[in-house]
Formats: C-alpha cells, sequence, structure tokens
C-alpha cells in the first residue's frame, strides 16, 4: 500500500498501490511508474555468475577484520578508496582468475588435484566456508569451501604477499603453508 504524505502527486508518495503503480522519491523528485514482476532470470549464463561471485564472496568474508591478511592488504595499500576489503577481493579474484566459467574450472580442476586438498577442505569447515552449489548454472561444478580457502591463497600471492606461506607456489603448498593461511586469515 503507498504511503502519501500529502496530497497525490504533489508533495510525496512511497510505495504500491495495487499491481499499477510505484511511488518513489528519486534524487529529491517525486516519481511514480508501472509496477514490474522483477526478473529473475535462471539461465545457465546468470547461474554461472551467482555460482562465481556467491562462492567467491563467502571465501573473500572469512578475511577477519584486524587479521593478518586484512592488515597486509592495508599496507600494500591494495584496496581503493570508497572499497571494503570485501568487495575489493572478490573483484580481484574475479577479475584475475575466475572472469569466465573455462577460467573457473580450470581453477577448480587445480584445487581438485592438489595434494593438499583435503587440507584446504578442513580449513573451510574451521573457518564456516559452506559450499555452493547452483542447480541451473552451465558449469557441472559447485563452489567448495575448500575452493574458496584454495582460492584466497591465490589471492595471497597475487597481491605480492611475502613471506610464508605466499614465497611457496600454491601447487606445492602442504598443510603446514595451509595452516599458516587459516591463521593469517583470523585475528
Amino acid at each position: 500500500m503507498a504511503k502519501v504524505t500529502g496530497p497525490l502527486y504533489s508533495m510525496g508518495a512511497s510505495g504500491k498501490i495495487g499491481n499499477a503503480m510505484v511511488f518513489f522519491g528519486w534524487k529529491g523528485v517525486n516519481c511514480v511508474r508501472q509496477w514490474l514482476i522483477p526478473a529473475n532470470p535462471k539461465s545457465e549464463g546468470q547461474g554461472d555468475n551467482r555460482l562465481i561471485l556467491g562462492g567467491t564472496g563467502r571465501a573473500v568474508g572469512a578475511i577477519e577484520n584486524g587479521s593478518g591478511f586484512h592488515q597486509k592488504m592495508i599496507d600494500k595499500e591494495v584496496i581503493p578508496s570508497g572499497q571494503t576489503k570485501q568487495s575489493f577481493g572478490v573483484s580481484k579474484l574475479i577479475n584475475t582468475y575466475l572472469s569466465s566459467v573455462s577460467d573457473f574450472e580450470t581453477e577448480h580442476g587445480n584445487y581438485e588435484s592438489h595434494t593438499a586438498k583435503s587440507d584446504f577442505d578442513g580449513v573451510a569447515d574451521d573457518l564456516g566456508i559452506g559450499d555452493l552449489a547452483i542447480d541451473y548454472a552451465g558449469t557441472e561444478k559447485s563452489y567448495e569451501g575448500g575452493f574458496g580457502v584454495y582460492m584466497l591463497g591465490r589471492l595471497g600471492i597475487s597481491l605480492g604477499f611475502t613471506g610464508d606461506p605466499y614465497d611457496e607456489d600454491l601447487a606445492s603448498w602442504t598443510s603446514e603453508e595451509i595452516d599458516q593461511l587459516k591463521s593469517e586469515l583470523q585475528n
């Protein structure tokens, strides 16, 4: 139901009348438009995008404020003004490693064949990074929490972090380096 704050069309109104009109303020101007049912396509492409964005968001969300990983981001001044570590980390990973389904599947294959895959999975459980599956995605892969931890390792290396575990190639990480990453992600 619309909330009228003065005579209709003269002062202001907000909300919906039936399924016909929507009243709202936009940049200080009172506006009205036709009410439309929002589109929510469940296409394969949309599913792939939701999978990559959602899974990466969950992973980057595990970087705690004030953690060693977060402090390194601050010290290297990689987070642009006006962005959060979350939005920066997600965009950096997607733009660098996950910009297409093909890239996602390649990285996912690297994770699946990693000798310490179970350690990545264990850290994901410890950090509460859950799996994400979109049933209408074009890829048959899901975004496992362990894959998210793997991608956080990629993020640290791509940002030029130095010291353990980032001086090692990610493909050669063992449980020791993965535990060091876990410590870096937590306060």
